[in-house]
């Protein structure tokens, strides 16, 4: 559970800090006051990474050199005090006060699973979209997985730059698929075993948000195995040296659901397609305190667009009652019958409102 938060020079809030925090937290407000900036840094100190931008230079408010981001965590981990510093010319993570620890000390001491209005993305946007967010709860379920996906990432780079260079050598890029083979027999079984204990979480939420009435897969599909040698493996160089292409590896792999056995994509609804997030999201959260005995903070950023009255409710059932919900919404009034802490936010203030 998040116990407190401090921004400073984050977006737009210049400073503003949350304390006492409980259970279940209303951040309510007019658009553009500050309450998703809020989400969005417990995101950056669970996740290293914000869910609205790849920029780190973004967060930084208008006018400021930097920022820095502070939280206090109590979880089944126990007590953890996390901080993250931007300065313009890189980061710094901080852990119980002590600076400059490094990212494998820092990953994994907070966790929160975040749900918002762009999630679709991972069923409308492209491979990568879905591969990338499969690939965090891996590493949020595997801390180990992060640095193969670190460094996956890295050798698709090198081998891309090797292949649009004019005459690319053959024993440099022999290195890099070597590698990328290792790669791909250490990341495709893990990612093959994640689905196979999500799907079950994923069923058993869309179940409840849609009372079974539809049937909700997904499905792994791994790129073919990089060949090791002989002619595929000739035949490989000769069609990556002609096309200038990475046309192997694990950085391929895709994900695809299903409703119904029709792609939902391209048949589902707005409606079905954010109840399919929703139980994605509730899913990754049953995934993670399944195999790290821990209860990640949930963010919800006006995440219940599109859903009708009846999903809604059967979303806030199907929430732990140990789950920490953090709720950022705009006309959204909490659930009756749980007990909230309703802060109105605005840039630099968050007054707490009784109702």
């Amino acid at each position: 559970m998040l116990r407190r938060l401090r921004l400073t020079s984050f977006r737009c809030h210049p400073t503003i800090e949350l304390e006492n925090l409980g259970p279940r937290v209303l951040l309510r407000g007019a658009n553009g006051r500050g309450k998703t900036t809020l989400l969005e840094s417990v995101c950056v100190l669970a996740r290293m990474r914000s869910f609205r931008t790849r920029l780190v230079r973004d967060l930084t408010q208008h006018g400021a050199e930097g920022w820095r981001v502070e939280g206090s965590w109590a979880d089944e981990a126990g007590p953890v005090r996390l901080g993250m510093v931007w300065r313009g010319n890189g980061r710094e993570l901080e852990v119980d006060g002590r600076a400059g620890v490094t990212v494998e000390e820092f990953w994994g001491r907070a966790m929160a699973v975040v749900a918002h209005g762009g999630d679709t993305a991972i069923l409308e946007g492209g491979s990568m979209e879905r591969r990338s967010g499969f690939d965090l709860l891996l590493a949020e379920t595997e801390p180990a997985r992060l640095g193969d996906l670190r460094q996956l990432r890295e050798v698709s780079r090198q081998r891309s730059a090797l292949l649009r260079q004019p005459r690319a050598a053959r024993d440099e890029w022999e290195a890099w698929t070597t590698k990328l083979g290792e790669l791909a027999k250490i990341l495709q079984p893990a990612r093959q075993e994640l689905a196979r204990i999500f799907l079950p979480h994923l069923e058993e939420a869309h179940r409840q948000l849609t009372e079974g009435a539809e049937k909700l897969k997904v499905t792994y599909q791994p790129e073919d195995p990089v060949p090791d040698s002989g002619p595929e493996r000739d035949r490989l160089w000769e069609q990556e040296r002609e096309r200038g292409l990475n046309l192997t590896g694990p950085q391929r792999d895709d994900w695809d659901f299903k409703l119904g056995g029709k792609s939902l994509s391209r048949y589902g609804s707005e409606g079905q397609r954010r109840s399919a997030c929703l139980a994605v999201r509730l899913a990754e959260l049953a995934v993670l305190r399944q195999r790290r005995q821990r209860t990640p903070v949930f963010l919800l950023d006006d995440a219940l667009k599109e859903l009708d009255e009846e999903r809604r409710k059967a979303f806030w059932r199907a929430i732990p009652d140990e789950c920490q919900v953090l709720y950022a919404s705009a006309h959204d009034r909490p659930r009756k019958g749980d007990s909230w802490v309703i802060l109105e936010i605005s840039p630099g203030a968050a007054e707490l409102r009784e109702e």
